[in-house]
């Protein structure tokens, strides 16, 4: 035994000496760790220049960002083209209106994380609170116009309040600069010169969803005035608007009837000399009140300055004909391809049709307020879906077709040579039609764009007249595991009569993979192939669809059973539904799941 035992003690003590050495050497690795670690900053207040060096997990979420681009989109008038993220940071705020509140307003007193975002367009900035996934995103208003005297703001807010019906915190300003404007001379007294005065003051531009004001104050908030509102052309002088007119239909090369709704800007401005601010030869020096004019036909865009009689100069530079608009030119609709006009109770009308599933729906808004959806050639009506809009949603959508009649010109913005599978809708409302497809919709005019994001946002808002779907938010605590490395795609089904969950998903080599959850012997587990080409297919709808996977839920109607659960989730996130809320889900998710029912091939 005594031999043992030296051989045991002097192998305690080798044993000893490695762990030593081992522990010596890891100190040396965490020292070293740490000290290249020093540099770079993980805190909540990290810019995004440093979040280059970090892990992904502090890049700006796809969602996050779409969400504020789109809010920023649609209160600006601006397409989200021609706006860009130049900065953001994680940030936790302290309360739940993430350090925002609204007059009236109670906030729960909770960290909510998230992101502090940046948005800009030329000199102009926003700044925006979200939280972590962008379902709730709010304008910083006061850091946006750190600029603006604040006794202009309030005026401004105030008439803008007057005029909209709309309550101040319903209101936004979403853009501003410094401006000269003249009072005196509104109405024409050619061939009698007017009594003119030169105010220097502001433009500010005043956002309420679709809508929007710009109206001009001198330096201090005294006199605040309505420039252009939904009707941009009903203080120009009757001769201008024939100029202007005339002169952009012979330009344009979309040969269609033109009328005052083509004028989609008018504001007042003061030329600093005879040329209106343009080359033109020997020019006087002379202050000249007038005008600049937007005229706005398919896709081309034309500017011109004026003065306030009969005086019309093109401003080519500031123009948008279609030698530079870019690769989607606008063609006429032939009058055999034309749909039937509205009926008189109908507001407006969509079909959509193409895309993977070559299904044909067609939506209509009356003017009751009622939203039907059919799908063509359904001979069960099986998906037919109704559901009644506010009056206030009514109102806001019958004035943004208004103020946008002039986008309704019988005019198709073609899909690229190269395009496939993409999905084309027509567009109808009194004024006419106007056709695009998803693969076009970012080259449409802005103001068209904006009556798409409308449309899409009532169609998208879930049905809650019978209480049947509200989405919920899903608990972090609830939410699924992100996707592993090589997935596309996975949805985790469990409940109904047999209450067994099963888990697909969907890799990028085209594996299908299906396993029952809880199988000890794994004996339901199916695998096969899915062509490649189908699953790109579907990743670039995954992409198109990113903003329905916003980690909600469309839970069941109270005192549903035996319902089927689904889970889906994508790179971007998780949405859930069941097989009784299913007809009723969004029309963007419900293409996603009819896709992915195509592919997994049950339903």
């Amino acid at each position: 035994m005594l031999p043992i035992y030296r051989y045991t003690k002097q192998a305690q003590i080798i044993t000893a000496l490695i762990l030593t050495g081992i522990l010596s050497v890891g100190s040396g690795l965490t020292l070293i760790k740490n000290a290249s670690a020093s540099s770079i900053d993980f805190s909540a207040e990290t810019p995004n220049e440093r979040l280059k060096q970090n892990v992904p997990a502090n890049r700006l979420p796809r969602l996050v960002a779409n969400a504020v681009l789109r809010d920023l989109s649609n209160r600006a008038g601006i397409s989200s083209l021609f706006l860009k993220i130049t900065d953001y940071r994680q940030q936790t705020w302290r309360n739940g209106c993430l350090e925002l509140q609204r007059p009236d307003e109670l906030c729960s007193q909770a960290l909510v994380p998230g992101w502090r975002v940046v948005v800009s367009r030329g000199k102009q900035t926003w700044i925006y609170h979200t939280n972590q996934n962008g379902s709730v995103v709010r304008l910083n208003e006061r850091a946006n116009t750190g600029r603006l005297p604040q006794n202009v703001r309030n005026a401004v807010l105030a008439q803008a309040r007057q005029i909209s019906g709309l309550p101040t915190r319903a209101l936004s300003i979403v853009e501003f600069q410094p401006t000269n404007w003249v009072e005196g001379c509104e109405v024409s007294t050619f061939p009698n010169p007017c009594d003119q005065i030169l105010v220097s003051g502001w433009q500010v531009t005043v956002g309420a969803g679709n809508q929007r004001w710009v109206f001009v104050s001198n330096e201090n908030g005294d006199r605040v005035r309505l420039a252009t509102g939904s009707n941009p052309s009903a203080n120009l002088p009757t001769s201008i608007i024939d100029e202007v007119l005339a002169d952009a239909s012979n330009r344009s090369r979309t040969k269609i009837a033109v009328s005052s709704r083509n004028i989609t800007q008018a504001e007042r401005v003061v030329w600093s000399n005879g040329c209106l601010d343009l080359d033109g030869g020997v020019c006087t020096f002379a202050q000249v009140p007038g005008w600049r004019v937007t005229v706005t036909i398919g896709r081309e865009k034309f500017v011109y300055h004026t003065d306030n009689n009969f005086l019309v100069k093109f401003n080519r530079a500031a123009s948008t004909t279609t030698g530079n608009v870019g690769s989607v030119q606008p063609i006429p609709i032939s009058e055999s391809e034309l749909p039937p006009p509205l009926d008189r109770n109908v507001v407006f009308r969509s079909i959509a049709s193409g895309g993977f599933t070559g299904r044909t729906y067609e939506t209509i808004l009356l003017n009751d307020g009622r939203l039907i959806r059919v799908q063509i050639g359904n001979i069960n009506n099986s998906e037919r879906s109704v559901r009644r809009l506010s009056r206030q949603e009514l109102q806001q959508f019958q004035q943004l077709l208004q103020r946008y009649r002039g986008e309704f010109n019988n005019l198709r913005y073609p899909a690229p040579r190269s395009g496939a599978d993409f999905s084309t809708y027509t567009l109808t409302s009194q004024e006419g039609t106007v056709e695009y497809n998803d693969l076009s919709v970012n080259s449409v005019p802005r103001n068209l764009q904006a009556v798409i994001t409308a449309w899409n946002q009532i169609n998208d808002t879930p049905i809650s007249d019978n209480g049947n779907l509200n989405p919920v938010a899903i608990r972090p605590s609830e939410l699924p595991l992100p996707l592993d490395q090589g997935v596309v795609f996975r949805e985790i089904s469990s409940g109904g009569f047999a209450g067994r969950t099963y888990e697909t998903v969907l890799r990028d080599d085209g594996l299908l993979i299906r396993v029952r959850i809880g199988d000890a012997n794994d004996s339901e587990r199916s695998v096969r192939r899915v062509p490649v080409q189908q699953v790109r297919q579907f990743q670039r709808l995954l992409e198109r669809r990113s903003q329905e996977f916003q980690n909600i839920n469309y839970p069941a109607p109270r005192g549903a059973a035996d319902f089927i659960t689904y889970t889906l989730t994508s790179e971007d996130g998780t949405v859930q539904y069941n097989d009784i809320s299913q007809n009723n889900l969004p029309q963007d998710l419900q293409g996603v799941v009819q896709v992915w029912g195509d592919i997994v091939g049950n339903r």
